[in-house]
This record gives C-alpha cells, sequence and structure tokens, in this order.
C-alpha cells in the first residue's frame, strides 16, 4: 500500500455516521484501554519477536517486504498533539465544506461552477481559495500518517480471520480516510475515538465480504459474531461447554434459528485440504464419485443397456414395454409407481400391474433369461 496516496483511496460510501452515545462508551473504553501504540518501539519489538519466530530456513517473501515498508513508513509520522488535531482536522473540514457548496450550486445552476463563483460564496478570492483547499490535502495527509499506528493497533485484533494482515491494514487505512473527512473537531471528541469506529467497521465488513468462500450478508454475519461471543461468555462463567437450550435463552433465539446459525458457522474446505496423520491424502481422493465412470464402466452400460431394448422390443408388446420400462426406471431417473404409471396411461393400478406381471413372464423363459443373465455377472 502506497501510503502517499492515502488521500485519494476510494470512499467507504455506505457506513453509517457513529452515534454520540456509542462515542461516549468508546471513549471510556479507550480510556481505560491503551489502543494507540505510544511509541514505535512496541511495533518494532512486534516485528522482532516475529521474525524470531521463523524458521531458520524461512525466505523473506514480497508480502513480508510489504508489511516491513509500511512499518518504516509509519514511524516516520509522530502522534499529534490535541491542539494540531484541532487545527488540522478543521483544515480537512473545509474540503468537505467546498464539496457541499459546490453541489448546492450544481443543483441551483444547472451546471458545475467555476472555483471563483465557489469562493464568492465563502468570501475569499479564487487564490485564497486555492490555498485553503491545499491545506486541507496537506492536512488531510498528515491526520492519516500519523494514525496508521492506531489501524495496526486494530488490525492486529482480527488475526487469523481469513484476511491477511497486510489487507487488515489497508481496510483499516480506508476507514481512517473516511474518518478525517466526516470528523467534526468542534464536537469535543477526540480523533481516536471517532477513527476507531470507522476503522473497526472497514475491517469487520472486509472479514464479513472476503474471508469466508461462500459471502454471508452482513446481518448474518453481525449474528455470528453475537453467537460466538455468547457461547465463550457462557463457557466461562459455567465452566462447560452450554447446551443449545442455554444458548437460545441468552440470545433470545428459537431453537430451531440457533441450529441455523450454527449450520452457517461451518467453514467450507477446499478438496485440495491435506488429512491423516502424514498429510499425505487430499480430501478429494476420498469422496465416492458415482458419475465419474471409467471409460470401459461407460461402454459396458451403453451395451447393457441396447442389449436390454433389443430383449424388450423382440419380446413385449409396446405397453409391456412401455410400463417395464417406467417401473424400473430404464427411461426414467428413479422407478415410477403403479400409480404413477396408471395415470400416464389413464389405466388403474390394478390393471398396470397385470401388465407388468405378465412382461416379466415372458422375460423369464429361459431362452429370453439366457440373453440377459451376462449382464447380471
Amino acid at each position: 500500500m502506497n501510503i502517499a496516496e492515502l488521500g485519494t483511496m476510494e470512499l467507504i460510501e455506505n457506513a453509517a455516521e457513529p452515534q454520540e452515545q456509542s462515542l461516549d462508551s468508546l471513549e471510556a473504553l479507550m480510556d481505560d484501554e491503551s489502543l494507540l501504540v505510544d511509541n514505535m518501539e512496541t511495533e518494532e519489538r512486534d516485528g522482532d519477536a516475529m521474525a524470531a519466530a521463523r524458521p531458520s530456513g524461512y525466505n523473506k517473501t514480497e508480502h513480508d517486504d510489504a508489511v516491513g515498508a509500511f512499518f518504516k513508513e509509519m514511524a516516520r509520522y509522530p502522534l499529534l498533539k490535541p491542539d494540531e488535531e484541532v487545527e488540522l482536522a478543521r483544515r480537512v473540514r473545509f474540503i468537505e465544506d467546498y464539496k457541499e457548496m459546490q453541489a448546492a450550486l450544481i443543483e441551483q445552476l444547472g451546471q458545475t461552477p467555476t472555483k471563483a463563483e465557489i469562493a464568492v460564496k465563502f468570501e475569499l478570492t479564487e487564490r485564497q481559495l486555492e490555498t485553503r483547499l491545499y491545506q486541507g490535502r496537506v492536512a488531510k495527509r498528515k491526520m492519516i500518517r500519523s494514525n496508521l499506528r492506531l489501524v495496526v493497533s486494530i488490525a492486529k485484533r482480527y488475526l487469523n480471520r481469513g484476511v491477511p494482515f497486510l489487507d487488515l491494514i489497508q481496510e483499516g487505512a480506508m476507514g481512517l480516510n473516511r474518518a478525517t473527512e466526516k470528523f467534526d473537531p468542534d464536537k469535543g471528541y477526540k480523533f481516536s475515538t471517532y477513527a476507531y469506529w470507522w476503522i473497526r467497521q472497514a475491517i469487520t465488513r472486509a472479514i464479513a465480504n472476503d474471508a469466508r468462500t461462500i459471502r454471508l450478508p452482513i446481518h448474518i454475519v453481525e449474528k455470528l459474531n453475537k453467537l460466538k461471543k455468547a457461547q465463550r461468555e457462557l463457557k466461562q462463567k459455567l465452566g462447560r461447554n452450554p447446551s443449545e437450550v442455554e444458548m437460545a435463552e441468552l440470545l433470545e433465539l428459537p431453537a430451531s434459528q440457533l441450529r441455523q446459525l450454527q449450520q452457517l458457522r461451518r467453514q467450507a474446505l477446499s478438496l485440495n485440504h491435506r488429512v491423516g496423520k502424514e498429510e499425505d491424502t487430499e480430501l478429494m481422493d476420498l469422496l465416492e464419485d458415482d458419475d465419474n465412470l471409467s471409460p470401459e464402466a461407460k461402454m459396458n452400460e451403453s451395451m447393457m443397456r441396447q442389449e436390454i431394448w433389443e430383449v424388450l422390443s423382440d419380446v413385449l408388446t409396446p405397453r409391456e414395454k412401455d410400463v417395464i420400462s417406467l417401473r424400473y426406471g430404464l427411461t426414467t431417473s428413479e422407478p415410477c409407481t403403479l400409480e404413477e404409471v396408471g395415470n400416464m396411461f389413464n389405466l388403474s393400478r390394478e390393471r398396470v400391474r397385470q401388465i407388468q406381471s405378465k412382461a416379466m413372464r415372458k422375460l423369464r423363459r429361459p431362452h429370453i433369461a439366457k440373453r440377459l443373465k451376462g449382464w447380471l455377472i
């Protein structure tokens, strides 16, 4: 990820604005938990520990280089002081005010306004407007770069969820970009409190969309997260795995709906997944494929069907042939019942049974049965 391009990243347009009540509780939580990394030494120690844990023959990958480059880039930018944060946020806010004014004038004039027309609305000269916009873009980049530590801190909480660490950081950076645009410094909240909500939302949505082989709707993913949390809490409280009834009571869900959610929690496995003690067998090798017939088996089946049809045509009347074919599934995927065959020919069940019995007596004649016995071996 190119850090210099963070200011122009794609926006998360469909995200909802965090409520003030949520921000109050979140700010209290963040005061208790040190979410921000105080200095880069902590991150460097994490990186050193990860490197030390690798086997001696480990070959450095392109992914490792990208993560390392990101940490080095992040180390260049110090955390902002509160007064710096407010000043930069106000400059960024002017860009959003400019966009809103531009949209209002487009609706009013029926065409895209010139910068001179927009400048008049802000009681600025065109040159002053250009300067304010430039200052806003610079301020936005600085706010993003100085808060990338928060992105890393939150992304670490979602490791091993099916999305690579660098992708989590990139998604979190997009949330940080959106938070920078939407933040209002005059409401009294710290930027880190506000940004935390947007970063976490961007990361969790990315996991919901990308972590599973079969994508689930966001509201289902949220229910699964609640289910997982409830199961963990009950296990800690009871000292054992909770029962289905206990889980349903805590979540206030019908047992049937709980079972459906538990089914959705199952992860898809690749047919190339290796199993066994030595992991020398692929799952695909253990699955029977009824349709995967060898060329020889397919040829034998074709010859058998041809011989049976010849016998039926030689021995039976057209109606007897049709009844036997339907009753034994020779022309359909499944055998038909007496009633189903009767409905096809407008006959009673008893009449169909009589036709079938007569046809079978003909097929049991020694010289006829001899032609079919070879296929029964």
